[in-house]
């Protein structure tokens, strides 16, 4: 098995860090993707700071796991974006972490994401970080809507410090079911640094997450063409088990965490399903 696999603390929301460290070490896990996404977990800016970093080291190494990727999201494009994400590369990398999966922006404002990228891109080089771009899971109007506008991104910029990070459900929700990502993943993988595992099940009444495997998207085709090409991309379990979309609305929170033992078997369930079907082939 080629792709080194993680798990998302966004599935833990409302529990502490060394609680969602232990239950992913027990259900299994080898490594950890630290979430901080607004509206998926809940932080503020002193989760970047230097002695932050230093507790979440030294969580993951009470928990025997490591970490490849850090998911900080911002609007790249924004002025504050730059210190923003020095910030979270300076994190990722004092956890051991060399990918920060973030958001590009609207397409509206491609020129000032390109313009802070000539900032960050030294930075990023410095650090051993790679800047990770993020397809979006809701919205209109991102300049990463499609695999085309991503692969436009990577090769304009030319760095090989800028590439993305394929969210599979994302482009399911996204597109309105219009893009099927089974048949979409392969034209981007060439740019990709780090793939998010995301399910959904699609009903008349909205989308629900699920554990991976259980949803409307054929993760057994991705994972076994993933195993056939050979990819070493380190693939996420992203299960934001606590969000809901009725209506295919945009996502909120429940107001109460989910219990452990429900996250727990979500995370065994997709550990399970994705390793074996790594494994398949």
């Amino acid at each position: 098995m080629a792709q080194p696999i993680s798990v998302s603390t966004a599935a833990f929301d409302g529990y502490d860090l060394p609680v969602a460290l232990d239950e992913i070490a027990g259900a299994g896990g080898k490594a950890v993707e630290i979430a901080y996404i607004k509206g998926y977990v809940s932080f503020d800016e002193t989760a970047f700071t230097p002695a932050n970093a230093a507790a979440v080291a030294r969580a993951l190494s009470q928990s025997g796991l490591s970490s490849m990727a850090v998911s900080a999201h911002v609007n790249a494009s924004l002025p504050e974006a730059v210190e923003q994400l020095k910030r979270r590369m300076d994190f990722a990398r004092r956890i051991g972490a060399n990918i920060v999966i973030t958001n590009a922006g609207p397409a509206s404002l491609r020129d000032n994401l390109k313009q802070n990228l000539d900032q960050l891109i030294p930075e990023a080089a410095a650090q051993n970080v790679v800047i990770a771009f993020e397809n979006p899971g809701h919205g209109s109007g991102d300049l990463l809507s499609t695999v085309a506008d991503a692969a436009d991104l990577v090769q304009s910029v030319g760095s090989p410090w800028v590439r993305i990070n394929y969210d599979i459900g994302n482009i399911f929700t996204y597109s309105r079911e219009q893009i099927h990502p089974e048949d979409d993943f392969e034209a981007v993988l060439a740019y990709v640094a780090h793939l998010h595992l995301k399910d959904v099940h699609s009903t008349p009444e909205g989308w629900t997450f699920t554990s991976i495997g259980d949803g409307s998207i054929n993760y057994k085709k991705i994972l076994r063409r993933l195993s056939q090409l050979g990819s070493t991309a380190p693939v996420g379990i992203e299960l934001p088990l606590r969000l809901k979309r009725p209506g295919r609305q945009d996502p909120f929170r429940a107001p109460d965490p989910l219990p452990l033992s429900m996250i727990r078997a979500a995370v065994m369930r997709s550990l399970d399903f994705v390793e074996s079907e790594l494994s398949a082939v």
